[in-house]
């Protein structure tokens, strides 16, 4: 009996494995497949864990879109966003940068499939506010130099107080803070930058995506003896000109009017400028 009641507990261990083998995992390929409709592939700029159906809510619930979209999950923290039309699409890409949880979202059209290791999303447009005070230097030659500095203008307005300049900003780089400019009339001077709509940074290196605490570009005694002086602060914060759907449709309403703002070229003859950041010397002009 003893033996019988052992090649029973054998057979159900058996049909218990058996059973076990025949489930199915749901393991995603490699590559990213757009739907046939206005596809965005985008990422959140962050190291912190995040719960993907908040994810989904906070787009639907910020995005005021004509019609309807859909995000779906295309692998660890990549998502697709998918419009049923084009104007959609270019009233999201418009209104970068885009926030949740304190942290930046990075967009891009996805046209083709591709690799999911081939993917990189590493830049957003941003605003920097510059406050110009020196009439001896032309603001349109200034923002067209500064802008080059970045890879170029996107956009650029122009008013008495400030000007503002929209360029795309390298996620993996810190954050410049500022200028020296010099002209013939003028001794060299720093202008500082603020970013509109600016995510969580980092006051110890200057990047987004995390804070000090949990930098590791720094070393921990290094935090210590920064933590009261830091070498980045809220100061590289501007407010907005305007914020949420408003600044959307505005842009969007641009674009759709063919309005020009971006500056391409010299437009009078002012004192040529050469302009330091950081990270050396660039002449323009």
């Amino acid at each position: 009996m003893e033996a019988s009641g052992g090649d029973d507990r054998e057979r159900r261990d058996e049909i218990s494995l058996l059973a076990e083998e025949l489930v199915q995992l749901s393991v995603k390929g490699s590559m990213v497949v757009p739907s046939s409709k206005p596809t965005l592939i985008c990422t959140v700029w962050t190291e912190k864990l995040y719960n993907t159906d908040s994810f989904r809510a906070h787009m639907k619930g910020i995005w005021k879109t004509r019609k309807k979209f859909e995000i779906q999950v295309a692998g660890q923290n990549l998502f697709l966003i998918i419009f049923e039309t084009e104007d959609d699409l270019e009233l999201i890409l418009e209104g970068r940068p885009w926030i949740f949880r304190k942290s930046l979202i990075l967009f891009d059209r996805l046209c083709q499939s591709v690799e999911r290791d081939q993917i990189r999303l590493i830049s957003s447009p941003f605003w920097i506010k510059i406050e110009t005070s020196f009439p001896e230097i032309d603001k349109k030659d200034l923002l067209h130099a500064i802008g080059g500095t970045f890879g170029g203008v996107l956009r650029s307005e122009i008013s008495e107080e400030f000007c503002r300049l929209r360029i795309n900003l390298d996620v993996q780089k810190p954050l410049r803070r500022g200028i020296f400019v010099v002209t013939d009339h003028v001794s060299k001077v720093w202008i500082p930058f603020k970013y509109e709509n600016l995510p969580m940074f980092c006051f110890g290196c200057g990047r987004m995506g995390h804070g000090l605490s949990t930098c590791t570009q720094i070393s921990p005694a290094r935090k210590i003896k920064i933590s009261e002086n830091p070498p980045y602060s809220v100061a590289l914060k501007a407010e907005s000109k305007l914020i949420g759907k408003e600044s959307m449709c505005f842009n969007f309403l641009m674009k759709q009017k063919g309005v020009q703002s971006s500056y391409t070229g010299r437009e009078s003859q002012k004192p040529n400028a050469t302009i330091c950041d950081e990270e050396g010397n660039t002449e323009l002009g």
